[in-house]
């Protein structure tokens, strides 16, 4: 599948320059003309991400900034991008617009924004205000500044000067000395550098520090380890954020039965059945949010101390509002929001749209210029406009944001998306509620495919060990690529069976890899057939897994194989979704001689070999030990005889998912054949077109 949707949202691993940056070779204007400063605010707010604040940059000089911004970077590939998808923005606005005037046109007096407010939004809204959660158990866990604050605690006097992480190409996070500059991630260090100049008149400038990962994974892990005695079933969407719920926690320490040591409320945390049977024993809310806010102060108490690290806390009754109030006192503090309906508005109506995940610089432009839609209460206000104009999938999520409601589902992010890996053990429903799971990663532009390949492979690598950490299987495989000119192209292959089943989980990791490859060698062909003057220089690659198979759809392997011819475990590209004929056949990769000697971690190299009679054996015993009624069945591959019980088949399964690894029935074949003559080979052809007779009955 290629798309060209430049508004599109991947999710994201790692750092993108999701503001701006200047392409190598660009010029800056030696004298630039700078607009008038209401313009220039619009523009920079109409083009930057890093025109929004974020926590620290309270106050600072907004309009000196914007214009620094405009003068460095106005003439970059980026700017010049962010101009041309702008002017499509608007265009966008004027058909909104156009669109409102015909309704209202076509409705004469009847009003029909009251109409539809009546018939269809508000009961709709009511229906999710009945669904609230009745106490403030959700939890969001936000560390303070966490990448540069890591190299604080070894750097101390790093925390009282303009300090980032990152170079002069990007910044991943910067200190709070050097925001009150708005200086911030997503930010190109040489911008950062001009703007702690000269705001500062020449007294400060900006100090880099190189990124060290290994120290945020350990940090982070240190981080982890206090929160999972809280709540064991924690999620963690990037190192440095997690999603809690304290109810459990909270209703065993209320309890009656005097169980007030931490340790003995770990042990109980850990005892499913325990905490099934735990009972609500709170019946008021003043007084369970009180302990509630007691014991969140407590646990960030906890972390500093175990990790030297501050962090700022969010406790409401969804995720989406305590993902808003982790940020509201920072650094290092706590905001509680209340779940009544009058605490919720309270604090949800005053909010700017920015704030709401999901709503982001190009939707906030649409609504203010539709709909003179500033705040969260303004969106309530013209409810009626937003469903109208807006496709289901958005408009639902706006009008839940209208009043503070997000689905309370076990530890999801507040847009519903899969976050940021930060690899754990999360709920068993994971496989039905998160969308998916990427990596990113931003490089300076390069046309080398063997760096390319180098780069998928590492980023690969980091993917699969977060498929392994969830127990996640996808089916779907999408590779996202962001060209030198800031084009972004998407591909996607869909599999029949998912990957990481007990027969093909060693292979995945090479599928996901050559998968990966194949899909980057399309673009390009598509590219380079579409543009052949412009190179196919790559600055960002992207893999992403989703359409997971939930635990309750284990269909059997014999059965997705019956009623169909024999399959590689590459599935087809979709080909309503493939730009040219010529990208109809794709010939998948059996070995990449691009990636490097030495394979990371998880990525398997060669093909899995076929099953033979020590796993028929192993098979046997475990099958055994299981007690139940056996029968032997013969593998319609290989010949192998298993023996299998009357409700369990998982193990002959797994073998024919191995055996159905295209590379090995391959094997298969070419053993058949070396031994025998001519006769005895077409035999043995017609034994295998006798096999693919076999699946299609």
């Amino acid at each position: 599948m290629i798309s060209r949707d430049h508004g599109q949202s991947f999710e994201e691993e790692d750092h993108e320059e999701e503001g701006y940056e200047e392409s190598e070779g660009s010029e800056r204007p030696t004298e630039p003309h700078l607009p008038t400063p209401n313009a220039r605010d619009n523009e920079a707010s109409a083009l930057l991400i890093s025109a929004s604040d974020k926590a620290g940059m309270e106050g600072i000089d907004r309009e000196r900034i914007n214009a620094i911004l405009l003068r460095e970077s106005g003439n970059s590939t980026f700017m010049q991008r962010q101009r041309k998808m702008d002017e499509n923005t608007n265009q966008k606005i004027a058909d909104m617009k156009r669109r409102l005037d015909d309704k209202d046109d076509a409705s004469g007096k009847k009003d029909w924004r009251k109409e539809l407010e009546q018939s269809i939004i508000d009961p709709l809204l009511r229906q999710y205000q009945s669904q609230r959660q009745a106490f403030s158990t959700c939890v969001v866990i936000d560390m303070d500044g966490f990448f540069i604050s890591c190299h604080i605690l070894s750097l101390p006097h790093l925390a009282h000067i303009p300090a980032c992480v990152g170079g002069t190409s990007m910044i991943s996070t910067s200190n709070y000395a050097a925001r009150k500059y708005g200086v911030r991630a997503a930010m190109p260090g040489y911008l950062g550098s001009t703007l702690v100049k000269e705001l500062s008149g020449g007294k400060e400038t900006l100090t880099f520090v190189k990124s060290d990962f290994d120290l945020y994974k350990r940090k982070s892990g240190e981080v982890r380890a206090v929160l999972e005695e809280y709540d064991p079933n924690l999620s963690m969407y990037s190192l440095d954020e997690a999603y809690m719920d304290i109810g459990p926690y909270l209703k065993i320490l209320l309890s009656s039965r005097g169980c007030k040591s931490h340790d003995a409320i770990r042990s109980m945390l850990l005892d499913e059945v325990n905490q099934r049977k735990e009972d609500d024993a709170h019946n008021n809310a003043e007084s369970f949010h009180t302990a509630a806010q007691q014991l969140l102060n407590s646990i960030r108490q906890r972390v500093k101390n175990a990790t030297g690290l501050t962090c700022s806390a969010g406790l409401a009754s969804n995720f989406l509002l305590a993902k808003v109030a982790s940020d509201v006192n920072k650094p290092n503090g706590q905001c509680f929001v209340g779940s009544s309906e009058a605490e919720i508005l309270a604090f949800a109506n005053p909010l700017s749209i920015r704030k709401i995940s999901g709503i982001g610089r190009v939707t906030e432009k649409m609504l203010r210029g539709v709909c003179e839609v500033e705040t969260v209460k303004d969106l309530y206000d013209h409810r009626a406009e937003v469903y109208f104009l807006f496709k289901p999938a958005s408009a639902n999520l706006m009008m839940r944001a209208s009043i503070g409601y997000a689905e309370t589902g076990k530890h999801r992010d507040s847009s519903g998306e899969e976050g940021n890996g930060d690899n754990s053990g999360v709920d068993t429903d994971e496989a039905t509620t998160r969308k998916g799971i990427s990596h990113e990663r931003t490089f300076s532009p390069t046309s080398s495919w063997s760096d390319l390949c180098n780069k998928l492979e590492t980023i690969v690598q980091a993917l699969v060990h977060d498929l392994k950490q969830r127990n996640l299987k996808p089916k779907t495989i999408t590779l996202k690529v962001k060209l030198a000119n800031f084009d972004i192209l998407t591909r996607a292959v869909t599999l029949e069976v998912a990957l990481f089943q007990p027969g093909n989980h060693q292979r995945s990791p090479r599928d996901i890899l050559d998968i990966s490859v194949n899909l980057l060698k399309e673009s390009k062909r598509a590219h380079t057939s579409k543009n052949d003057t412009v190179p196919f220089a790559v600055r960002l690659l992207g893999v992403r897994c989703s359409n997971f198979q939930a635990e309750t759809d284990n269909q059997t392997s014999l059965d997705r194989f019956r009623g169909s011819t024999m399959m590689s475990p590459h599935a087809k590209l979709d080909n309503s979704s493939r730009a040219s004929s010529d990208e109809k056949n794709i010939t998948p990769i059996k070995t990449n001689p691009y990636t490097t000697s030495a394979k990371p971690d998880g990525v398997v190299t060669s093909s899995p070999k076929p099953s033979g009679t020590k796993k028929a054996g192993n098979t046997e015993r475990a099958l055994a030990n299981a007690g139940d009624a056996t029968s032997n069945q013969q593998c319609p591959l290989c010949g192998t005889v298993l023996q299998t019980t009357k409700y369990n088949n998982a193990q002959i399964n797994a073998h024919i998912d191995s055996c159905l690894n295209a590379s090995t029935v391959k094997e298969i074949a070419r053993e058949e054949t070396v031994s025998v003559d001519l006769k005895e080979q077409e035999k043995a052809k017609n034994k295998k077109r006798s096999l693919v007779d076999f699946f299609n009955t």
